[in-house]
């Protein structure tokens, strides 16, 4: 299933890009997040850390350099780390333990680029700020997608005598 939620964290930006909306969608991380609710550790790191980079490779976004891609990367393990360990492994509230990884997603954000800024000598603040406003679309469409998906396709795992692991 990991190569499936890479390969969603590959397609789905390109749909999006089509119509300039994939830096409001967050459409990368869907995919992502996913597979941190419902992957082992190792399966979704992989997802989270390769898919911004081989987009990056492959198409251009998110660019190299800036060094948005290294960026995403880091947001990517913050995405998969939170929901494997709050709710796959502490049983946390779903949607509690989704609040809780976007919080730790938005501070490695806005910490990213205040230090990449500093070393491009931009505006970090006013940057970082305005990329948490720009992302909030997104965050909305995770808070109605993300629960969802993830108690369906939970569902659909346990069922299922190919994908359940036990």
């Amino acid at each position: 299933m990991g190569g499936l939620f890479l390969a969603l964290a590959l397609a789905l930006p390109q749909a999006f890009h089509l119509f300039g909306l994939g830096s409001a969608f967050l459409p990368m991380f869907f995919p992502i997040i996913l597979s941190g609710y419902l992957l082992s550790l190792k399966i979704s790191l992989v997802v989270a850390l390769v898919s911004p980079l081989l987009s990056a490779l492959l198409t251009g976004m998110p660019p190299l350099y800036p060094p948005i891609a290294f960026v995403m990367m880091a947001e990517g393990v913050v995405l998969v780390a939170g929901p494997y360990f709050f709710y796959q492994k502490l049983k946390i509230n779903l949607w509690l333990s989704l609040g809780l990884t976007i919080l730790g997603e938005r501070l490695v954000l806005l910490l990213s680029i205040i230090v990449i800024s500093k070393w491009l000598r931009l505006p970090g603040v006013i940057l970082g700020i305005s990329s948490l406003i720009k992302g909030l679309p997104g965050l909305i469409l995770i808070f109605m997608t993300i629960p969802p998906l993830v108690l369906k396709l939970r569902q659909k795992i346990e069922t299922s005598p190919l994908l359940s692991q036990g």
